[in-house]
């Protein structure tokens, strides 16, 4: 399988969900325009990064009218798209998630944050598992931001069968941190990992973008600018994910039972 990913960066304005749904469906738009099948977009773009005093507020539900108008742009545009939210589940808990909808517009997975940050902590419960699923034969999954740190979180995927990993970040560390995290869990196992990254600000703090997509090798293969609105875009060939696990069988020379 061949396909072209891309990865949007913008900077979300705090609470006014409508704005940044309008802003994620131009995206949407121009990834379509420019031949992608799926768009990657960052860490809780839906509302901003919320103050844990605003987090309720600006959560919602995975049934609600809001992700029915991200599945209109997924729809619309017939382009997959990755972005991040609050949501507010069932039980009234609050989660860091990531949700995946088709090119028909039809959710098929939401992931929740598994490695909080600190602010995070504040208003959201962990998730408790990692999530894969396929689309069109291709066999993903997604991390969010923090959980890049871990590289359990990538390993747990790709012995699950993932080929390619959607990231979803508001990095408040340096971008080079950044880029070496995202390069080093593709490398490690043999994967692509494409990370859309956040613009704007937490307090005082900077996010600065830095979106980029690795290949199995870790090479980056696109990256954008750090501090500018950018869409980038990048192929995605299932060969390079086979001739990179041919070289180096990282998965298959793995030994679980001695790392406790």
């Amino acid at each position: 399988m061949k396909a072209t990913l891309a990865c949007g960066q913008f900077a979300p304005a705090a609470g006014r969900l409508s704005h940044n749904i309008d802003r994620i469906s131009s995206f949407a738009h121009e990834a379509s325009a420019r031949g992608a099948a799926i768009l990657v977009l960052p860490e809780l773009c839906l509302c901003g990064y919320p103050p844990a005093d605003k987090a309720r507020e600006w959560a919602v539900r995975t049934d609600g009218p809001e992700m029915a108008r991200l599945a209109d742009a997924a729809r619309v545009n017939a382009v997959a798209l990755c972005a991040g939210f609050a949501e507010l589940a069932a039980d009234g808990a609050l989660y860091n998630s990531a949700a995946y909808f088709d090119r028909r517009g039809a959710l098929r997975a939401v992931y929740r944050k598994v490695h909080l940050w600190v602010t995070e902590k504040e208003w959201a419960r962990p998730g408790g598992s990692f999530t894969t699923w396929t689309d069109g034969g291709l066999r993903m999954g997604a991390w969010i931001c923090y959980d890049s740190r871990f590289p359990e979180a990538a390993r747990s995927l790709a012995r699950a069968g993932t080929r390619l990993a959607l990231v979803g970040s508001a990095w408040f560390g340096p971008p080079e941190e950044w880029e070496l995290a995202v390069r080093a869990r593709a490398m490690d196992n043999g994967i692509f990992v494409a990370g859309a990254s956040v613009l704007g600000t937490f307090g005082s703090t900077p996010f600065r973008g830095a979106s980029l997509i690795s290949d199995p090798h870790g090479r980056v293969i696109a990256q954008a600018e750090p501090g500018v609105e950018q869409l980038i875009t990048a192929p995605y060939d299932d060969e390079a994910v086979e001739s990179c696990r041919a070289r180096i069988p990282l998965l298959a020379h793995l030994r679980p039972e001695t790392y406790g």
